[in-house]
């Protein structure tokens, strides 16, 4: 378990990053898909990486670069379809929405991640979840009316999307540690004016600018898919309930849970 203070001083967003992924980087893995959140931990951590994905996907291909360019010890996990087809029946089994398309696709996703760091000998799972709600990255956010009040409703999402995670964790004895929901990180994000977090057509500048100064600017200023479509998870998922005969997903997800 990370040692956290229950009361940390406040401090910049760079030191509250930076001592967030310190106290979690004695042992474990990270979650890595070459983008700015997983990197950003992964250029501090100093820990094995794990990237999963279809064979040919975005996020192999891309996650393989980016450790490359990083020289970063890099584990990649390219699930079959029969994987995953397996994986997804034991997480709808697990987690709290089961019957929704993007939580299984989401859960699954990180079902190889966790069973790689198991195979690995690791417990902990270094993971971004989180940057995205409180630094402003997804694509919505670019149009959103009163951008402000959307990143407080998705923040507030977070106790359910870390449910979910670590529900899956659990299937191989591991857990995800969110260095990104770190008191302090929290705290320094919400400080900062949601203007300044998506402007110009540029989503997560604070966090960029921060890890602009820790690992290679093409990394830190890339855009990436979330996870499930990036793997290609998403679209195996919707194979296997097509050949099974479901015109929808979330038809497919009920046989199962």
């Amino acid at each position: 378990v990370a040692r956290i203070a229950p009361d940390p001083p406040s401090c910049t967003l760079e030191e509250a990053i930076i001592t967030a992924v310190n106290l979690r980087s004695d042992e474990g893995v990270v979650a890595f898909s070459g983008g700015v959140d997983s990197g950003l931990i992964a250029g501090l951590a100093d820990l094995p990486c794990v990237a999963v994905g279809i064979e040919g996907s975005h996020d192999i291909i891309w996650a393989t670069k980016a450790a490359l360019m990083m020289e970063l010890d890099l584990e990649v996990v390219t699930p079959t379809e029969e994987e995953v087809a397996e994986a997804l029946a034991r997480v709808v089994r697990v987690i709290p929405d089961p019957a929704n398309p993007v939580e299984a696709s989401i859960a699954t996703t990180l079902f190889f991640v966790a069973a790689r760091a198991r195979e690995l000998g690791h417990t902990r799972i270094l993971a971004g979840q989180g940057a995205d709600e409180l630094f402003g990255g997804y694509a919505r956010y670019l149009s959103s009316p009163d951008l402000a009040a959307e990143l407080e409703r998705d923040v507030a999402d977070h106790e359910r999307q870390r449910a979910r995670d670590q529900a899956v964790a659990t299937l191989h004895g591991t857990y995800f540690s969110m260095p990104y929901l770190d008191i302090r990180v929290v705290r320094a994000a919400q400080a900062i004016p949601s203007g300044e977090k998506v402007c110009g057509g540029v989503r997560k500048r604070p966090l960029r600018a921060v890890a602009e100064r820790h690992i290679p600017a093409e990394i830190a200023r890339a855009e990436k898919k979330a996870m499930q479509y990036g793997s290609g998870i998403w679209r195996t998922i919707q194979g296997l309930a097509r050949r099974n005969g479901h015109r929808r997903v979330a038809e497919y997800l009920e046989t199962l849970s």
